[in-house]
């Protein structure tokens, strides 16, 4: 019985002083381990694509982490100025998880885009260019005059072997291998 006693009081302590930042610094350290590993064991992408992606997506997430933990515990400070203890406990947890939400979506983003094109060129890793380019239109099977029957806008993105609109380029990174 004393594992399970040990089982209840680590869960108990767990629920009673668990912060939302540190889930998220949590979830932010496994996805900077894991998600450069699965690209790396990628078999079909270039290497140097690999390593780009790896290491980019590694920084992002050293940028994230204490991204986190500065937003989270900053909005907390608001929640010190609420007399009735139970409810600053309530609102101190709240204004964490509205801080941590406010640092994913607006402060990490432009942390990353400051941040991450300088560090990698300092590293001398440049985004690799992709070596088979499935973007270009063949102009052999095109005719010489323009095609009245359609509007330009209706020729964007099509490609003359194929009869579909696409809406989005069929070239690109792949990262990760899912």
């Amino acid at each position: 019985m004393a594992i399970n006693d040990l089982i209840k009081k680590t869960c108990k302590a767990l629920g009673e002083n668990n912060k939302p930042t540190y889930v998220v610094m949590a979830i932010a350290t496994v996805k900077g381990i894991c998600r450069p590993m699965f690209t790396m064991m990628d078999k079909t992408e270039n290497p140097e694509t690999k390593k780009y992606t790896a290491l980019r997506e590694g920084l992002t997430e050293v940028i994230a982490i204490p991204a986190y933990w500065a937003c989270g515990e900053l909005a907390s400070k608001f929640a010190k100025s609420i007399k009735d203890q139970p409810l600053a406990k309530r609102a101190e947890k709240n204004l964490m998880f509205i801080g941590v939400c406010t640092a994913a979506l607006f402060v990490i983003p432009a942390l990353c885009s400051i941040a991450i094109k300088p560090i990698m060129d300092k590293m001398g890793l440049k985004a690799p260019k992709d070596k088979k380019n499935n973007n270009v239109v063949q102009t052999a099977n095109m005719p010489a005059q323009p095609n009245t029957i359609f509007p330009p806008a209706a020729r964007l993105n099509t490609y003359p072997s194929m009869k579909t609109f696409t809406s989005r380029p069929q070239a690109g990174l792949r990262v990760g291998g899912l």
